[in-house]
């Protein structure tokens, strides 16, 4: 069988067209924001609105791990340190990211990647193949709301296929509200959370993947039933900081606007940068906001919204 693929260009040019005629909703301050609704999901415009119906006839393989998060929350981090341990510690082949994600390309195309596959995705449980969990392993990967909405404001404004150029002041209103593309944290969160409880899903933060880093890998490994050294496991650290990824962000260039490939794709990977850039008016309404959608629902960042 021939090599594959993955560099970017070909079906990354592919991935970034409007898919069909976009529906326009505005931020807060009258901007533009043209996204496409399919059963009352918030998609951005580059996915087909056939995802849904598409996702019904996806063909589950019994070895696939699943990755499931909100957008910016360490998918892609997580997917590397995943390829690794079930592949011989080897680094993927750049952009084979993108090959595994059913939202972006056609199911022939996923289906050409070899196994085991890590299909990493941002839909909601109701629209995944049942069968997943049955068969699959299953890792759900949850960041603090607070630095997951401005790293995506900072996303949706950079990768010029969102079709999206507002200020974060017309930007924060409308991501509490899960009118953005890619839709609600709250609602996203709420839905993994009721689902682990029924099916063997391992449950992991962005901040304890970032302070116990080797200690999280091993987690993962214990979890997908692989076993490396402790040299292998500092390796795979060593290869998947935020650097070495970073060393990509150049080739997302040409997708970003004004050449801001690093904040469309690896940007900084820190823990609590949120503090920058929320005024306390915006921090006071996004803990209200949080308490109202939260209430009743005993959750991981309950005690450290300003922390």
């Amino acid at each position: 069988m021939a090599e594959l693929n993955y560099a970017v260009g070909g079906i990354f040019d592919d991935i970034v067209v409007t898919k069909g005629t976009p529906t326009i909703i505005k931020d807060d301050l009258g901007e533009p924001f043209p996204v496409h609704i399919v059963d009352g999901f918030t998609y951005p415009q580059n996915i087909r609105q056939t995802v849904h119906d598409e996702m019904k006839d996806f063909k589950v393989r019994a070895d696939d791990i699943w990755l499931f998060s909100y957008p910016r929350s360490g998918q892609h981090w997580t997917w590397n340190i995943v390829y690794r341990l079930t592949h011989d510690l080897q680094e993927a082949p750049k952009g084979m990211e993108a090959f595994c994600m059913p939202e972006l390309v056609p199911h022939d195309v996923i289906s050409s990647v070899p196994s085991p596959r890590i299909i990493r995705t941002h839909q909601l449980p109701s629209s995944i193949p049942k069968t997943v969990w049955d068969k699959c392993k299953m890792i759900n990967i949850v960041r603090h709301p607070k630095d997951a909405a401005y790293s995506f404001y900072k996303h949706q404004t950079a990768a010029l296929y969102y079709g999206y150029n507002g200020t974060w002041e017309g930007y924060l209103p409308m991501w509490l509200r899960g009118e953005v593309a890619w839709n609600d944290w709250f609602k996203h969160v709420q839905e993994y959370k009721k689902l682990a409880e029924n099916v063997d899903m391992l449950f992991l933060t962005y901040e304890e993947t970032k302070n116990d880093t080797i200690g999280t890998i091993k987690k993962i490994a214990d979890y997908i039933g692989v076993s490396w050294s402790e040299e292998d496991y500092k390796k795979i650290i060593d290869e998947t900081k935020i650097d070495v990824m970073q060393s990509r962000n150049k080739t997302y260039d040409a997708y970003a606007r004004d050449g801001r490939g690093a904040d469309g794709m690896f940007r900084k990977g820190v823990v609590g940068a949120w503090k920058e850039h929320f005024t306390v008016a915006q921090n006071e309404l996004f803990n209200k906001v949080y308490k109202e959608r939260m209430k009743g629902i005993p959750f991981v960042y309950d005690d450290l919204l300003d922390s």
